[in-house]
């Protein structure tokens, strides 16, 4: 037997015994196919029962993506995108599975796109190609980073023009980790689903993904498809879940929520987002909101300060980085003594900037900068205080 058509019989082999594992169906091409699954969901996960759509994308989550603020996006402008390849580089990186979800009437339907063996790569993109040239806003979680430099790779490779970075793009990665980097012990995906989605994947179905391109090598040398069900089930959660993640998102952006505050939203980053857009009015009211609910941190306080501050109702602010200062808080803390200085009320302002230079020279690694910044601010002080 010669080498092609040892290689012909081992592709052969390879896609016998991917249908007879996996419910799915092979591409029209006559050479190299590709394997295609399809599954649909009513707009909601079936188990946690998450919406997969947003009743609205917010401005805000428009202007921090510089998405067209303009634009009324619809269901079905949206396409969702996650990879899974041999590697975590860029060049020579083989996307062997291109995991997709868009919405189709009142569906959201869920399609992988496999390689049963490397040689349908090239076909691989017709599907892809397809359904960008249907779709405006491509949907991903660390797409920017990865998943679109990787196929702009694989693609320059084919010679197939398809320009990823026409389609504008929401990355959800980065709004997560302005979000929740505070709250959670990472913003990996996976945490985000037990923490924030309350979604634990079963490990004797799932793969870890640093598994995931090893298990394709050893299924091309061997055939065996037991392991490759389980990145089919790992990538379908990434795309189930990226799309309730995008939903809860822009549900929970949107201010005042409809159905009160939500346990798993952290409401100060979400104020912090609405000042990074120009917002601070509704920034203001969700800090105000957030007090009023008697969950005061000092970082609260002293955000919400600083905008009373820059509104000039400098009363307010007092009151706020006094609050914030009683908790030991040193931004509040000199914050305060710059207004106090202000009032000419120098006595209590020396006594504040005093203790921030106590406790900057009890840290283990004082400032110099600051100390002596704050001793310069004490001499002033002084001198304002004699000749009062």
């Amino acid at each position: 037997m010669d080498l092609d058509t040892g290689s012909i019989e081992l592709k052969e082999l390879l896609k016998e015994s991917l249908a007879r594992t996996i419910d799915g169906s092979f591409s029209d091409h006559k050479d190299d196919p590709y394997f295609i699954t399809r599954d649909s969901y009513p707009m909601f996960t079936k188990i946690e029962n998450l919406p997969l759509y947003p009743k609205e994308i917010p401005d805000v989550i428009k202007s921090w993506a510089k998405l067209d603020l303009d634009h009324e996006y619809r269901k079905e402008d949206i396409l969702v995108l996650d990879l899974e390849t041999t590697g975590l580089g860029r060049g020579g990186t083989l996307a062997f599975m291109i995991g997709l979800g868009y919405y189709e009437d009142d569906a959201y339907i869920v399609e992988q796109i496999f390689l049963p063996d490397p040689d349908a790569e090239e076909n691989s993109f017709d599907r892809l190609r397809e359904l960008c040239e249907e779709k405006s806003l491509l949907i991903t979680f660390n797409g920017k980073t990865f998943d679109v430099p990787v196929l702009e790779s694989r693609l320059l490779y084919h010679q197939i023009w398809l320009d990823l970075r026409e389609m504008e793009h929401l990355d959800l990665l980065h709004i997560a980790r302005r979000l929740w980097k505070q709250k959670l012990p990472s913003c990996a995906l996976e945490t985000i689903e037990y923490y924030i989605l309350n979604h634990i994947r079963d490990q004797e179905l799932d793969i870890s993904g640093g598994d995931i391109p090893q298990t394709y090598f050893y299924y091309l040398t061997t055939g065996e498809v037991d392991l490759i069900r389980r990145i089919f089930v790992h990538n379908h959660h990434d795309i189930l879940h990226t799309a309730a993640l995008f939903a809860l998102i822009c549900d929970s952006c949107k201010y005042p929520p409809e159905n009160g505050m939500d346990i798993r939203i952290d409401y100060h980053a979400l104020a912090r987002l609405y000042i990074s857009q120009g917002q601070e009015e509704i920034a203001k009211r969700i800090l105000i909101d957030i007090v009023a609910a008697s969950v005061i941190t000092p970082e609260v306080l002293h955000e919400l300060g600083m905008i009373y501050k820059r509104e000039k109702d400098l009363e307010q602010a007092l009151s706020s980085f006094e609050i914030a200062t009683a908790l030991e808080f040193p931004p509040a803390m000199l914050e305060a003594a710059k207004l106090l200085e202000k009032k000419r009320d120098f006595a209590r302002a020396l006594s504040l900037s005093e203790r921030l230079l106590a406790l900057e020279k009890g840290r283990f690694h004082p400032k110099e900068r600051i100390c002596a910044e704050l001793e310069k601010r004490i001499a002033r002080l002084q001198r304002k205080l004699a000749k009062a």
